[in-house]
């Protein structure tokens, strides 16, 4: 498996159209040409299984290659065939672990068209994979090869098998976790990779503690895994004995309420055995052995104390909090210090269902990036995230509610973000199914929204169509539902806080910016010109781009750049004639926002604005219809007082 550093040489490898030195990736990539070296050699290594090959020319520089019929192979190698070997490979897993097929190495030879020697090179390198960890076997006999193992063993194999994929897409660097876990869906089905995703973060999400944020997404693999294996009636046989603690039952709990949950949306049956086995794998991860500094208590508080400020919501009573942030954010500092990424299954989630408290914390946490020498991404912010959502929720300034939809699980999820889009951002939602209902402790929520007609005693139901129409809004709103204190006081027809922070000078109507990069260039260009920033900003603005993109689903970005070269609190509105791809979506407004460090404690404020504006379709609309920057300052609720059109 690559290394972040090694992935990020081989991205920039495949970028090349031709040769260039070690020096020039020496420099990009910020470490010395030795390094290089060392890093070409396990890149070399690893390009051999999809039918690649560094050519290296003295004095020229470096540059990869691919095999093919024409060209010379490399170090023994079989020329490319149509059938990559990465693909074939793959495939021949595929049929060995998940369709649990006897294979021989004639039949496969002939079906993907490559000698047998190539076969021989493909189960040694499948079974290299396979073993890590586990005694899988293959068994062969007259009818041909399989797979032997015991039950633990094939899910092992099948871990390892889920790590290959995903270590593999990591060849194009830019891609999210979110977007890699569905790599899985060929093999274990959307409806159950959605199921077990979602049933996970709910649990992460209420026991914050309970598995270290490093390894979420090796429980989330073994979930999965565990679930697909029961649906096809394969259960644990053994277990390892262990004594008996608190923390023990526990985890036991923990498995039996995921299983549960999984059994009751997929439709299987589990055993003891497979409850013993997953509440282990919760106990081997909840751990995260990481060197804690002498000044990370100090370091901890601060951020504590900005985060609050920052949030207009006092914490400072919140104990479990702070015990929290103290134990995360040490090993958290050493991970980004040294590189070493955590993927986060569950930060598109995080970004959707809690975007004002995400947005808010990482601008908070911007300015300390210098001091610290080191970079937030969007994966570590998202787990601050939970955390401080929780205390939150323990301080009951939202409202929980619950969604139950019978048309599958995709469609509670779609309707979940609708939802979503209407209600508080500090609001939390959970989805369930009708079977779901009897093991749920109803009285957590303070809203049941439901697509069919359901009987809840002591509870009122609030029936709405998958779609969730304006009727269906007009409902939930008639039916006594008011938005959580921190929202109440901040809604559109307010907007004071935005307004304040506006000048016309910055509002550009009817751009035609193609990209992104573009747009960061030509308005921060103006913003360094007027001295609202200092010439780092530009930088620290592509920065946070790279580490996650700040577009959203309805056509708006919100990019903001590192408080600390922030000279004076500015809010730059860009309406562009026509949509263009920012990240993940098409983009036609933005919010550029420039918080001075002095001001950061009114990020949550500004940013809730700016919310209130993308939650409503009204809002948007009107600002979409603005074509003048008088008609955009008074959609937006400003007086306007002359000055340019």
């Amino acid at each position: 498996m690559l290394t972040k550093r090694q992935k990020a040489l081989l991205e920039l490898l495949n970028h090349q159209e031709d040769f260039q030195t070690v020096a020039f990736f020496a420099n990009k990539l910020g470490v010395s040409k030795r390094t290089i070296h060392s890093e070409l050699g396990v890149i070399k290594e690893y390009l051999q299984s999809s039918g690649e090959y560094l050519e290296k020319k003295r004095g020229v520089g470096i540059a990869i290659r691919k095999q093919n019929k024409d060209s010379e192979p490399k170090h023994n190698e079989e020329p490319l065939n149509s059938y990559s070997t990465v693909a074939r490979r793959i495939e021949i897993i595929k049929m060995l672990l998940f369709d649990e097929a006897v294979v021989s190495f004639n039949s496969l030879s002939e079906r993907f068209m490559v000698s047998k020697t190539s076969i021989t090179k493909d189960f040694q390198f499948i079974m290299k994979i396979l073993n890590e960890g586990s005694n899988i076997q293959l068994k062969s006999d007259v009818h041909g090869t399989k797979i032997d193992g015991s039950e633990v063993d094939i899910q092992k194999a099948h871990l390892q098998f889920n790590r290959y994929l995903l270590s593999h897409s990591s060849i194009y660097f830019d891609e999210v976790i979110s977007k890699k876990i569905k790599l899985l869906e060929s093999y274990y089905g959307e409806q159950l990779i959605s199921a077990c995703t979602n049933i996970l973060y709910s649990y992460v999400r209420e026991n914050v503690n309970a598995i270290s944020d490093h390894y979420v997404q090796n429980v989330l693999n073994v979930f999965i895994i565990l679930v697909y294996r029961n649906l096809k009636g394969n259960h644990i046989e053994e277990s390892k004995k262990t004594e008996v603690s608190d923390n023990k039952l526990f985890f036991e709990e923990s498995a039996v309420q995921l299983m549960q949950k999984a059994a009751l949306r997929l439709n299987f049956t589990y055993t003891n055995k497979d409850i013993e086995y997953l509440s282990q794998h919760l106990i081997s991860n909840r751990f995260e052995s990481m060197p804690v500094e002498k000044f990370d208590n100090e370091i901890v508080n601060r951020l504590l104390l900005r985060v609050s400020e920052a949030l207009n919501i006092d914490f400072s009573n919140d104990k479990k909090l702070e015990a929290q942030l103290k134990s995360h954010i040490p090993p958290m500092i050493y991970r980004l210090r040294s590189n070493y990424k955590t993927e986060n299954p569950f930060t598109s989630q995080i970004k959707t269902e809690f975007s004002l408290t995400f947005n808010t914390i990482w601008v908070v946490l911007s300015e300390y990036e210098k001091e610290l020498k080191l970079s937030f991404d969007e994966d570590e912010i998202a787990f601050l995230t939970i955390y401080f959502q929780a205390a939150i929720e323990r301080a009951k300034m939202n409202k929980k509610i619950l969604i139950v939809c019978q048309m599958g699980i995709a469609a509670s999820e779609l309707l979940a973000n609708r939802i979503k889009n209407v209600i508080p951002s500090f609001d939390t939602l959970e989805v369930g199914s009708i079977p779901e209902l009897d093991h749920l402790d109803l009285d957590r929520f303070d809203l049941i929204i439901s697509t069919i007609k359901i009987d809840i005693p002591g509870k009122k139901v609030i029936i709405v169509s998958p779609l969730l129409t304006d009727d269906d809004i007009q409902k939930i709103s008639q039916a006594g539902y008011k938005p959580g204190k921190i929202k109440n006081v901040l809604t559109f027809s307010n907007g004071q806080h935005l307004r304040r922070f506006i000048q016309p000078e910055f509002i550009y109507i009817n751009t035609d910016f193609a990209t992104k990069e573009e747009l960061i260039d030509k308005v921060g260009k103006d913003l360094i010109d007027k001295q609202y920033v200092l010439p780092e900003f530009v930088p620290s603005l592509k920065k946070r781009e790279n580490l996650g993109g700040t577009d959203l689903p309805s056509g708006v970005a919100v990019p903001h750049g590192n408080p600390i070269y922030a000279q004076k609190t500015l809010i730059v509105v860009i309406k562009n004639r026509k949509k263009f791809k920012w990240d993940k979506y098409y983009v036609d407004i933005t919010f550029l926002i420039c918080i001075s460090k002095q001001d950061t404690r009114q990020a949550r404020n500004i940013l809730s604005d700016i919310y209130n504006i993308v939650d409503h379709s009204d809002s948007l609309q009107g600002l979409r219809e603005s074509f003048t920057i008088k008609s955009l300052l008074r959609t937006l609720g400003s007086d306007y007082d002359g000055g340019k059109e």
